[in-house]
């Protein structure tokens, strides 16, 4: 592979092609031949001067990240202090203008506000110094569709303006039409091609392997549903992570009816991972206010078995005989799938006929090795392994926060299947947040929107605000798909409502003239009275505030 100065090259690939070794081959963090990989003409691992010219950005922001030279987790920090941190010599028009257009609050901190905006964060300091080449490896799957897009320009921008020469490997392609200058495929560790755009756009069979999505079906309900409470039902519900906080959730009331498979959208900070936690039961709420298949969602503990919640933060969320193992572990996929399947059929809810079928369904649908060790695999394949565990179990009830980012398009496009069948064959129901709209078009049959918090919308994905003009025939052949247009709608609409009130509270204050401070005289400390008469007798001094041991000064200083 060979890319010139200046270029937008979108890496691709299924998962474990050897996208993300091959960046960080690239980025010098693994030795190979002095003359295999160059890098603006110089040794990609021998030359420790690149580190001044070249960047690179993982998905794993918690461990990319440095602050007064030391690696700290991001959620130790405050903005402020990282901004400040990593702005030294850096032109502070630039660190205002991407502030800005990431959406960064200096006031942040970053143990409160969501993954979108911790990506943000480390997006904003990385791309502060400007570097000449760019290795961005899955680094936008926590940002929303506007601020995916944003950053799409200001690289675009980098590129054509600066010659800043940028690797991206993605598997998310909303928005990205156009975009990309040079398109390299890697599979099973091969170079597959690497070649400018225009070269692919030119094969006679390219539009052939463009095809419209089909529409969606109307949604029809379990037949077992009716006099059965809906699968959730949320009653003004107000939640905050501290009191004397903003709220994260704001009188939100809506329901989600059975065998829905409902898309839950929002911006970063909306309140979609709050909102799926506490559908999970994983923090205590009011009595009635949170209920999932008429059950309460904290007290209840017949839930347990009945929902399954699969969340971006794989590595706590997978059980294995019953105990918490943190997926880098040295096991097999088969070893994992294995006790799990016996731990169903031993419990006696399940047969085993029922489970070995799923299993072995599952298996093949997600195209797993069940060989795979679970410390040498790429992040897609440790998803799939996750998805498995989770889905194994028949769960009336699923919770969904973005467990599609790392997974390709095609083991997507799979899963997105696999839930269709469970909502329409078992009655089932699948509560999806995302912002990965990439063949969506036709698999909602409802949309819950968030804004700030609140429900602005919830209800049949056909009857939603836009969907009449965003979706089916009269959809515009923007190329990303019609859900996608019409979310963004949304989001822009929402931006722009932000703007014009961020706009209206600068209102002028009246000039008043300061009220000078009155300050009192010191008093005068009262004079010592005189010392005892006994002058022989050393005086008894009473202990301190902080005289733990109640006798010498000494004490006291060394405590």
């Amino acid at each position: 592979m060979e890319l010139p100065t200046g270029c937008r090259c979108m890496l691709v690939g299924a998962n474990g092609a050897g996208k993300t070794t091959l960046m960080s081959v690239i980025g010098g963090k693994h030795l190979c031949k002095e003359s295999a990989v160059r890098v603006l003409g110089r040794s990609a691992f021998e030359d420790t001067t690149l580190s001044a010219d070249l960047a690179l950005l993982t998905g794993n922001w918690t461990h990319t990240v440095a602050f007064a030279g030391h690696n700290v987790p991001y959620q130790a920090m405050e903005v402020s202090q990282l901004i400040r941190s990593n702005s030294a010599g850096v032109d502070p028009a630039r660190v205002e203008r991407l502030v800005t257009l990431l959406g960064v609050e200096r006031s942040w901190n970053l143990t409160t506000v969501s993954d979108g905006q911790r990506r943000r964060v480390q997006i904003l300091c990385k791309l502060m110094k400007p570097f000449k080449i760019l290795l961005l490896d899955e680094i936008t799957t926590d940002l929303d569709l506007l601020a995916r897009q944003d950053l799409l320009n200001f690289l675009r921008e980098e590129s054509e303006e600066r010659g800043v020469s940028i690797v991206y490997c993605t598997h998310i392609f909303d928005g990205l039409d156009g975009w990309a200058s040079h398109i390299a495929y890697i599979a099973k560790g091969e170079m597959m091609f690497a070649l400018p755009r225009w070269l692919l756009e030119a094969r006679p069979d390219f539009a052939a392997l463009l095809t419209e999505p089909p529409t969606g079906a109307a949604f029809t309900p379990p037949a077992d549903a009716a006099g059965k409470p809906p699968a959730v039902k949320v009653t003004n519900l107000t939640w905050r992570y501290k009191p004397g906080q903003p709220a994260q959730l704001d009188n939100l009331s809506f329901e989600v009816p059975r065998g829905a498979r409902c898309l839950l959208v929002g911006a970063n900070g909306a309140g979609k991972t709050t909102l799926l936690r506490l559908l999970g039961g994983k923090s205590m709420v009011p009595v009635d206010s949170v209920q999932c298949l008429g059950y309460n969602a904290f007290h209840d503990i017949e839930l347990n078995t009945m929902i399954s919640m699969l969340s971006g933060d794989w590595t706590r969320q997978v059980a294995c005989v019953g105990n918490g193992v943190p997926f880098q572990a040295d096991f097999s996929i088969g070893y994992m799938a294995e006790e799990f399947a016996k731990a169903l059929i031993r419990d006696g809810h399940y047969t085993e006929t029922l489970v070995r079928a799923r299993l072995h369904r599952l298996v093949t649908l997600l195209d797993m090795d069940l060989e795979w060790r679970l410390h040498q695999v790429s992040d897609g394949q440790r998803r799939r392994a996750q998805l498995l565990l989770k889905l194994l179990r028949p769960s009336q009830l699923l919770l969904m926060d973005e467990v599609t980012t790392d997974l390709d398009v095609v083991s997507r496009q799979a899963l997105l299947q696999f839930l269709r069948e469970e909502c329409d064959e078992r009655g089932a129901t699948v509560i999806y947040s995302t912002h990965i709209l990439d063949g969506l078009d036709d698999w909602p049959s409802h949309v819950l929107h968030l804004i700030n918090g609140k429900a602005v919308y919830n209800g049949p994905l056909a009857t939603a605000p836009g969907a009449a003009q965003g979706l089916g025939p009269n959809a515009s052949a923007s190329g990303s798909g019609s859900l996608f247009g019409l979310v963004k709608g949304w989001l822009l609409a929402e931006r722009e409502g932000e703007r014009l009130a961020a706009k209206d509270m600068h209102v002028p204050c009246e000039t008043t003239p300061p009220t000078p401070m009155i300050i009192d005289a010191p008093a005068v400390p009262p004079t010592p009275p005189p010392p005892a008469a006994d002058a022989d007798k050393a005086p008894v001094r009473a202990p301190g505030k902080f005289d733990r041991f109640g006798s010498g000064s000494s004490s006291q200083r060394m405590y």
